[in-house]
Formats: C-alpha cells, structure tokens, sequence
C-alpha cells in the first residue's frame, strides 16, 4: 500500500499527514470551498478545463468551478497539486 505524506493547505493546524490517497481524497473533500478559494485567488483563467476559460471577476470564477466541475475533479487537481512525499 502506498501512503502520501505532506501538509494539508488548507487546514489551519499545518501538521504533516500520512495517508493513501483514497484517504486524502476524503480529507480534501471536506476542503472544497477552501479548493475553489485557493483557484480562484491564483489564476484569472480555469485550472481544470481543456482550454482555459477567463472569468470576468472572481464571482464568475466561483460559479463556474462550482457548476462546471465536479467534485472529484476539484478534489483530484488539489492532491495532484500536494507537495507530497511517497513512503512504500
């Protein structure tokens, strides 16, 4: 079994987390306004569609990760973007 070790961005308490990704997954899951916050704050154009589209203000931006994606998708683009540690 393989187990992911980094820190959760979007806790407040910053204390390392060991876990497989399913349990990452879950634990992020409970992140997921943090997840659109953090998107909508570091890019002006969408993260995850095929070809990028810009949102007018950050309301727009909101509504369209929200309606647009779903949430594995969120919840996948956030652990890949993990500054993660593999331990076997």
């Amino acid at each position: 079994m393989t187990y992911f070790q980094s820190r959760c961005m979007y806790c407040d308490h910053g204390k390392q987390i060991t876990a497989t990704q399913t349990s990452w997954s879950i634990h992020l899951a409970s992140h997921k306004e943090d997840i659109i916050e953090h998107l909508i704050d570091t890019s002006d154009s969408c993260q995850l569609c095929s070809y990028p589209e810009m949102s007018a203000n950050k309301k727009h931006a909101s509504a369209h990760y929200r309606w647009s994606h779903q949430k594995h998708e969120l919840i996948k683009w956030a652990f890949d973007t993990l500054e993660k540690r593999v331990i076997v």
